[in-house]
């Protein structure tokens, strides 16, 4: 399975944060992955297993800004069919592993 992660949060900036659940037309799955590492905003990308095709993680200064990376950018990538968009609603812990 093909990932895609780079860190463009801001140093101690506060960001609003999304997880994204993207379905592509068969066989578009690594074009529509390609096209997200264009996204400024798109944070990790990963293709994954199951009902969706591709789990990414949007982050922006706002609301509206994160609202227009979706609706704006990326939706309208070729091939995309489906998206299921969830808001975080705290920060993220870091989990311990053994």
């Amino acid at each position: 399975m093909g990932s895609h992660q780079m860190d463009t949060t801001r140093e101690g900036a506060e960001m609003t944060v999304a997880y994204m659940f993207i379905n592509t037309e068969i066989g578009a799955e690594r074009a529509v992955l390609r096209a997200l590492k264009t996204v400024s905003g798109v944070t990790e990308a990963h293709l994954v297993y199951g009902t969706y095709d591709i789990v990414a993680k949007v982050a922006a200064d706002t609301m509206d800004a994160l609202r227009q990376i979706v609706i704006h950018r990326i939706r309208r990538i070729d091939k995309v069919l489906t998206t299921l968009t969830t808001t975080a609603v705290d920060e993220a812990t870091q989990v311990a592993t053994a």
